[in-house]
């Protein structure tokens, strides 16, 4: 497979490593600890700061929240997605659950970063998102060709059973393997630019310039959708479309990616 190393796709790896690594680190604690995530139950950590993690069950797919008490107020912080990449090794479509082959990277005993396969179940209902990885259009779990990378967005929470389970907040399959695969996307902040265009800043802190060429298309509805309708918290999913589009091109301009391709989640 051809990999493409633009700043979007190592940020990308980049949030798989952290992930992988914290992964490790909990599962050689995980004899010390009486907490423990199971596919049916939640659980609370608190930390010495005060702040309490509340870990979605598995099978809602639902996003975490971080409960924070700042003086009287409390406000919540979203813990956001973990991005994954591997392939798809069996499908159960009666119960929604995923044999997916997740390729990470792992910090071996003498310090070293080692290539390696995990097998994670991923949980979903009718509800997740399952894309075709170049029209961004529905895919059904019969009609994902399991022979070509297949991208998923998780969340924090996972068992520790063997194999860990997760739920899957969504999936772009059927990427090509020499092209460059779309990005789950939350904006963080937008900077809207005088020639009409917008920069998106994205969880991981790569950031998207989208003008009046990019086609803006919602999820499953027939509403019209527009850059306007893009806010601080909108759920995306960004279609860089070309090798061309990377930062330094004209499409770019001073952002480190060009969208060519929209897809807006309703609130």
């Amino acid at each position: 497979m051809k990999k493409r190393f633009d700043k979007a796709m190592i940020l990308t790896m980049a949030a798989v490593l952290s992930a992988s690594v914290l992964s490790a680190c909990g599962a050689g604690a995980a004899e010390t600890t009486a907490a423990q995530t199971t596919a049916s139950q939640t659980e609370t950590v608190s930390g010495e700061t005060g702040a309490e993690t509340k870990a979605e069950e598995v099978e809602t797919g639902e996003d975490t929240t971080v409960a924070q008490e700042t003086g009287e107020a409390e406000t919540y912080v979203e813990l956001q997605p973990v991005s994954k990449w591997g392939y798809i090794a069996d499908v159960d479509e009666a119960s929604g659950d995923i044999t997916f082959n997740s390729n990470e990277f792992l910090v071996d005993e003498n310090g070293e970063y080692k290539d390696t396969t995990n097998e994670i179940i991923l949980k979903t209902t009718a509800n997740t998102p399952v894309l075709d990885g170049t029209t961004l259009a529905p895919v059904a779990l019969s009609e994902i060709d399991t022979a070509q990378p297949v991208y998923v967005w998780t969340a924090q929470a996972m068992t520790m059973s063997i194999p860990p389970q997760t739920a899957a907040q969504i999936l772009i399959v059927n990427v090509p393997q020499d092209a460059s695969a779309p990005m789950y996307v939350v904006a963080q902040q937008l900077d809207a630019k005088e020639d009409g265009s917008i920069v998106i800043t994205d969880q991981d802190g790569v950031t998207w310039r989208a003008d009046a060429d990019t086609e803006v298309t919602p999820y499953l509805t027939r509403n019209i959708v527009t850059l306007e309708d893009i806010h601080e918290g909108t759920r995306l999913v960004v279609s860089q479309g070309s090798d061309t589009s990377t930062s330094g091109s004209p499409e770019a301009g001073e952002a480190d990616a060009y969208a060519a391709k929209l897809l807006v989640f309703a609130e």
